[in-house]
C-alpha cells in the first residue's frame, strides 16, 4: 500500500494559486512604488522649485540702496553689487563682501520709507 503526499518526490506539482499570486504582488509593488514617487515630487519637489525661483527673481531684483539680511542674520545696506559679490555697509564704516546665496532676504528701498513714514504717524 503506498500513499502519496502532496510535495512527496516523484509527484506531478500542479500549478497553485501561489504562482498567480506572484504576478499581482509585483504588480502591487511597482504601483506603489509609482504613487511613492508621485507624492514625493508634489510634495517635495515642486515646492523647492518654487521656492528656488522666488529666490532668483529676489537676488536678479537687488539694487544699490536695498537693505538685506544675511542668513547669518547680518542686516546691511547694498553699496555694490558685482556679478556674485555684493558688498554691504553694516555700520558706520563697517563694509562685507558676502554672495549672493549668503543672502537672506532683500527689504526694498520704498518699502523701508513707507514702514518709517507709517511708524511716524503713530508716534506722532
Amino acid at each position: 500500500m503506498k500513499i502519496l503526499l502532496s510535495g512527496a518526490p516523484g509527484a506531478a506539482a500542479a500549478p497553485t494559486a501561489s504562482t498567480s499570486a506572484a504576478g499581482g504582488s509585483w504588480f502591487s509593488l511597482i504601483l506603489m512604488l509609482v504613487v511613492f514617487f508621485g507624492l514625493f515630487y508634489f510634495l517635495v519637489m515642486i515646492p523647492q522649485k518654487r521656492r528656488e525661483r522666488e529666490f532668483h527673481r529676489m537676488i536678479s531684483g537687488m539694487k544699490r540702496g536695498d537693505t538685506v539680511i544675511t542668513i547669518g542674520g547680518i542686516v546691511g545696506k547694498v553699496i555694490a553689487i558685482d556679478r556674485d559679490i555684493v558688498k554691504i555697509k553694516t555700520a558706520n564704516s563697517t563694509e562685507l563682501e558676502i554672495t549672493k546665496k549668503g543672502i537672506s532676504s532683500v527689504i526694498k528701498q520704498k518699502e523701508q520709507r513707507s514702514s518709517r513714514e507709517e511708524n511716524e504717524k503713530k508716534e506722532g
